[in-house]
């Protein structure tokens, strides 16, 4: 696909800091891979709208940024080790460099949306890095505890939802569309859609292809929707001592699957991309449409 070509190719022209290191650690979490839905559904989204797709490359790369900033955090809070099957950018080029290099790209980001955006984007986009935070550090409060279906949404909606509901918005905007804020409902539906598969690949997926071993949600200590789903099914009090780290998480990751709880992830999962799919029907048929909905089969369908 030629705008995925182009998007990659912005990724690393636009990392353009005076110093090296910057630049090293930007470019090696940028090399390392993604699926880049993020701008490419802020691309999409514009073309759908009737704009340029090519008038919103700048505004996705901005937004890819973000996701890539957050991730380069996320993993120095982790202590992760690995990023996409590599060693994680802070393993390699220390916690403090990562931080940092993350600063730089929220700030690169910023540069982007002040130059190809307007104040209602930057807007947008502001809430979405605040929530972002928000979610991570709701997660964080709850490691070691049950959690109910109502708190996870929350989080996940903070963690991942609302960026993808962001870039809809920008692109929707970016289009001439007034009524953006149901593209960003939509991507919402979509961004819940894209942490439940991930959360339930975290029970059953392939080490290989994710590039992390499976399991690594209960080992730190996190309840998410594959747990939650068939938790009147289990003893709540063996439950609490694996998430508190006292027992053993494999022999509860196995039984979560046998009741059942990867398989009502994904359903939740197909249930969200469906109702962003009844909102995206009202809008005019073009390619950009079909690819959107092609991506959209992508997201819950997927084994990475």
């Amino acid at each position: 696909m030629e705008l995925l070509k182009e998007i990659e190719e912005r990724l690393l022209r636009e990392l353009n800091p005076k110093v090296r290191l910057v630049l090293e650690t930007g470019r090696y979490i940028v090399e390392s891979g993604g699926k880049r839905l993020r701008p490419l559904f802020t691309v999409l989204a514009c073309g759908m709208c009737g704009g340029d797709p090519y008038d919103a490359l700048p505004l996705g790369v901005g937004l890819e940024y973000i996701h890539v900033a957050s991730l380069l955090h996320d993993d120095v809070v982790d202590g992760a080790e690995t990023r996409r099957g590599k060693k994680s950018a802070n393993l390699v080029f220390g916690n403090g460099v990562a931080v940092l290099t993350g600063d730089y790209m929220y700030a690169k980001s910023l540069h982007l949306f002040s130059t190809h955006g307007n104040l209602e984007m930057i807007r947008l986009v502001s809430q979405a890095v605040m929530e972002m935070a928000e979610g991570q550090v709701l997660e964080i409060s709850k490691v070691g505890e049950l959690i109910s279906e109502e708190e996870y949404f929350q989080i996940i909606d903070g963690k991942t939802a609302v960026l993808f509901g962001a870039c809809f918005g920008v692109g929707a905007m970016k289009g001439g569309c007034k009524d953006w804020k149901k593209l960003y409902e939509a991507g919402l539906r979509i961004g819940r859609a894209f942490q439940l598969i991930d959360d339930a690949l975290d029970y059953e997926g392939d080490p290989k292809k994710l590039g992390k071993p499976v399991g690594s949600d209960l080992k730190e200590g996190k309840c998410t929707y594959p747990l939650i789903s068939v938790l009147e099914e289990l003893d709540k009090e063996e439950v609490k001592r694996v998430l508190l780290g006292l027992s053993e998480s494999e022999p509860l990751r196995k039984k979560v699957v046998e009741l059942g709880g990867v398989q009502k992830t994904k359903e939740r999962a197909k249930r969200e991309v469906e109702r962003a799919k009844e909102i995206l029907q009202k809008f005019p048929e073009s390619p950009y449409k079909r690819e959107i909905l092609r991506l959209l089969d992508f997201v819950v369908e997927r084994n990475i």
